[in-house]
């Protein structure tokens, strides 16, 4: 599970998740306080589980946990609102 401030950090070592994407490629960044993120992370990692049998990667299976961490994470932030 990686932290906002971790998640600067690396993308400015030019590291982590953002480091992957291409420059114009399209993201979307959930927050913890984001009352919708925890079950969206859970979402797709079901989503994401169900492609295992395909795809048998290691990889997806590592990301997928830690998706399901996050979702948890997200879940127990003390602050829920709508989000911003």
């Amino acid at each position: 599970m990686i932290t906002a401030k971790e998640l600067r950090e690396a993308t400015a070592r030019g590291e982590g998740p953002l480091a992957k994407a291409a420059d114009d490629e399209p993201v979307f960044l959930l927050r913890g306080q984001d009352c919708l993120a925890a079950a969206l992370v859970e979402r797709w990692a079901i989503h994401a589980n169900a492609m295992l049998p395909t795809y048998q990667s290691g990889a997806l299976t590592d990301k997928i946990n830690e998706a399901r961490m996050i979702s948890e994470a997200m879940d127990k932030w003390p602050v829920h609102k709508t989000p911003d």
